[in-house]
C-alpha cells in the first residue's frame, strides 16, 4: 500500500473501540505533499477503517426505517451494541404521536430523547433526517426533531416564517441598553430589513408606532460607533445614530421562528 499524508488522519467505523488502531495487512508508506492514504479496503466492519468510499456513501450509520415508531435498524459497523458516541443518522418514517425507541443490530429497544425529555412521534415530519448520538443507555437528537416552526412569544406577533416583533416599541435607551433589554427576554433587536418587512404590514398585524419617532434596529451603520436607527416618517426611512452619548432611542425587539 502507498499513501501520501500531510497533516491528514483517517476517519474511522462509527463504533471503533477507544484505542482506535488500525490494522494494515501491508507496509504503509508515508510522503509528503498530499493528504490521502490509499489502498483501504471498503468494508463497515467493527473493527476496520472506513475509506472515502463507505464514508461518502453513508453506508455506515445511516438509515432508512420503513414505518413505525419502534426503528429496527441493521449496520455492521456498530457491532452487537452501541457504546457511548455511537452516531446515527435516521431517515423518518410514518410515525404515530407515541415515543420513539431504536433496535439497533437486534439490540434494545432503546429510548429517543431530545432535550432530556423522550422523543414522541408528534411532530416528527416523515422524510426529515434525525441525528441522533447514543449516550447513557439511549439515544439523544442532535438536531431539531421536526421542521414546524416557534410559537412566537407574548407581546409579538409573527410577520412570515422566519420571525415575529413586538407590536408596540418599548421605552428608550443606548444601542447596548435596548440589544441587552432584548436578550433578556429571550428576543433580539430587529434587523433593518425585518423593521421594513414589518412595517409595510403594520395595519394588517396592528403594530403601532412604527413611523412615529426613531427605532434602533440591530443592523451596522456606516460610521464608527454608530447602529442603524428607522422609522422617522416612513417605513424605509433610515439613519445612524451614535450607539451612545447621542440620547436615547425607542426599540422593539424581534424574535427568530
Amino acid at each position: 500500500m502507498k499513501a501520501l499524508l500531510t497533516g491528514a488522519s483517517i476517519t474511522l467505523s462509527a463504533l471503533l473501540p477507544a484505542s482506535a488502531q488500525v490494522l494494515l495487512d501491508k507496509p504503509l508508506l508515508l510522503e509528503g505533499g498530499g493528504r490521502r492514504i490509499q489502498g483501504i479496503a471498503s468494508s463497515t466492519a467493527p473493527a476496520e477503517a472506513l475509506n472515502a468510499e463507505v464514508a461518502q456513501g453513508n453506508t455506515a450509520q445511516t438509515a432508512l426505517v420503513v414505518s413505525g415508531n419502534t426503528w429496527t435498524i441493521e449496520l455492521p459497523a456498530f457491532g452487537a451494541q452501541p457504546t457511548t458516541g455511537a452516531h446515527l443518522v435516521v431517515r423518518v418514517p410514518v410515525v404515530s404521536p407515541a415515543p420513539i425507541s431504536i433496535t439497533l443490530n437486534g439490540s434494545g429497544p432503546y429510548q429517543v430523547f431530545h432535550e432530556g425529555l423522550p422523543l414522541t412521534g408528534e411532530g416528527l415530519v416523515e422524510g426529515g433526517m434525525l441525528s441522533v448520538v447514543f449516550n447513557a443507555g439511549g439515544f439523544h437528537v442532535l438536531n431539531g426533531p421536526h421542521y414546524s416552526r416557534r410559537t412566537c412569544p407574548t407581546g409579538t406577533v409573527a410577520v412570515s416564517d422566519q420571525f415575529c416583533i413586538e407590536t408596540s416599541e418599548r421605552g428608550s435607551g443606548d444601542y447596548f441598553q435596548a440589544g441587552l433589554a432584548c436578550a433578556g427576554d429571550g428576543l433580539r433587536l430587529c434587523s433593518w430589513g425585518e423593521f421594513v418587512a414589518a412595517c409595510g404590514q403594520s395595519s394588517a398585524l396592528q403594530l403601532t408606532g412604527m413611523t412615529n419617532n426613531w427605532e434602533w434596529t440591530g443592523s451596522t451603520a456606516n460610521e464608527d460607533n454608530c447602529g442603524r436607527v428607522v422609522g422617522l416618517g416612513s417605513c424605509e426611512v433610515a439613519g445612524t445614530w451614535f450607539s451612545t452619548g447621542n440620547g436615547p432611542l425607542a426599540f422593539r425587539c424581534c424574535y427568530t421562528r
